[in-house]
């Protein structure tokens, strides 16, 4: 029998937990500093090699006004070195959209995203799975979609509409009885 660690199962309302990465802009970027009018949007890749992740990153990036009139800041990161970063800004287009890299197994343990380990290239490498997590201004968790396969990526219009519903609303944290 494997040991099997509880984790601690996170909630809408919950204060964020840590999560801070470097980005190709040459910053550090710390859900603590951020500044949202409206939410901080991080979606979590597994990373250049995934063509799921491409499609759902780049249309995420072609989305960037839209979630922009809404006060949402998103924002792309994967366990990714910085190199394969700039390899997937480039070659998926993401245009002015900014991306993350080497984000650390803490910081995505404490999130509770799915890692995956597997053999790639004659190497064993450890990834994120995809995540979309979602805080509001007072550092609390607004939303969280977790996935343990690459497929199924949420309908990014059926997202917007719907966001752009709440923010009319004030974006009320819902889902936390």
């Amino acid at each position: 029998m494997q040991n099997q660690t509880m984790q601690f199962q996170l909630k809408p309302g919950m204060p964020a937990p840590a999560l801070s990465f470097k980005t190709l802009t040459g910053d550090y970027w710390n859900i603590k500093n951020t500044e949202p009018t409206g939410l901080d949007l991080i979606a979590v890749y597994r990373g250049l090699f995934c063509p799921y992740c491409r499609g759902f990153i780049s249309a995420l990036a072609s989305q960037r006004e839209s979630l922009g009139r809404l006060g949402i800041t998103p924002i792309a990161v994967s366990m990714d070195d910085e190199s394969k970063a700039r390899q997937t800004k480039k070659e998926w287009n993401l245009g002015d959209m900014t991306l993350g890299y080497d984000v650390g197994i803490d910081d995505v343990r404490a999130w509770n995203i799915f890692l995956t380990t597997r053999e790639q290239a004659g190497q064993m490498v450890t990834f994120c799975e995809p995540a979309l997590l979602m805080v509001n201004p007072q550092k609390q968790i607004y939303a969280m979609i977790l996935q343990s396969i690459p497929s199924g990526r949420p309908d990014l219009q059926n997202l917007l509409e719907g966001l752009e519903f709440l923010a009319k609303q004030g974006f009320p944290i819902r889902g936390s009885a």
